[in-house]
């Protein structure tokens, strides 16, 4: 039985990291059984630390390690293994007899575009999701999720709530939309024909947006960019994991 370490918020049945929905739904997709123990923001250090997850990097203020969600416990192998993409590669290396992740022979090509793509959408998203994403946390974690975030992002909250710009956002999206085009293959995938970790990695970091509800106008306005073709892809993904209704149990 796999553990799956992830965040818990307010958001009645939702799941809402942009980044710990990408190992849920892999793990949906591929059909491994797992269980999901929550942690708070201000625990996972010491959750990490104690079931022997590796930190994500180190924090600018004092170079200690910095740990993150999501990170897996794998009572088959009796490893530890964090960082999504080390967990992808796990989980195929692992479980060879479920659908794969990333295509044989594609490691190096889908770390590329998850990285460009990764980088593009988290500049453009996170001015207008990371101040919400504290909101909605417990309170257990908020003060700890305020004090830390402008270590992580090098600005204060509210100088990056500044460089919201809708026009970022669209810009991000129509570069997508040009990378699934250039496939030639008339797939609705970014490889084309089939799903992969791409695409799981890009409806992840749309769905961040939940933050504000799924009712907001900003969701309304997201599904609805590049003639809604992020709206289809995250139906796509919910039918192939429960996507849109991750529950917090």
């Amino acid at each position: 039985m796999i553990t799956f370490y992830d965040i818990p918020s307010t958001l009645p049945g939702v799941v809402w990291s942009p980044n710990t929905p990408k190992i849920r739904l892999a793990l949906e997709y591929k059909g491994i059984p797992f269980e999901t123990k929550w942690v708070e923001f201000p625990d996972v250090s010491k959750v990490s630390i104690k079931v022997g997850a590796q930190p994500s990097g180190k924090w600018a203020h004092d170079g200690s390690p910095y740990y993150t969600c999501p990170f897996i416990y794998d009572s088959k192998t009796d490893k530890v293994i964090s960082d999504s993409w080390n967990i992808v590669r796990y989980l195929d290396e692992t479980y060879p007899e479920t659908p794969r992740l990333v295509p044989q022979g594609l490691n190096g090509l889908v770390k590329l575009f998850i990285d460009e793509a990764g980088a593009k959408l988290l500049s453009a998203f996170a001015p207008f999701n990371l101040s919400k994403t504290g909101e909605i946390l417990n309170p257990a974690s908020q003060p700890f999720f305020f004090e830390t975030r402008p270590s992580i992002i090098g600005v204060t909250m509210a100088e990056l709530d500044a460089m919201a710009n809708w026009d970022a956002v669209k810009a991000s999206l129509d570069w997508l939309e040009g990378v699934i085009e250039e496939n030639k293959k008339g797939g609705q995938y970014v490889i084309g024909d089939h799903l992969t970790y791409a695409d799981i990695f890009v409806g992840s970091n749309l769905r961040w947006f939940v933050v504000h509800g799924m009712e907001s106008q900003l969701w309304k306005d997201l599904v609805a960019l590049n003639g809604g073709k992020w709206g289809k892809l995250l139906e796509q993904l919910e039918t192939l994991g429960k996507f849109d209704q991750l529950r917090q149990a």
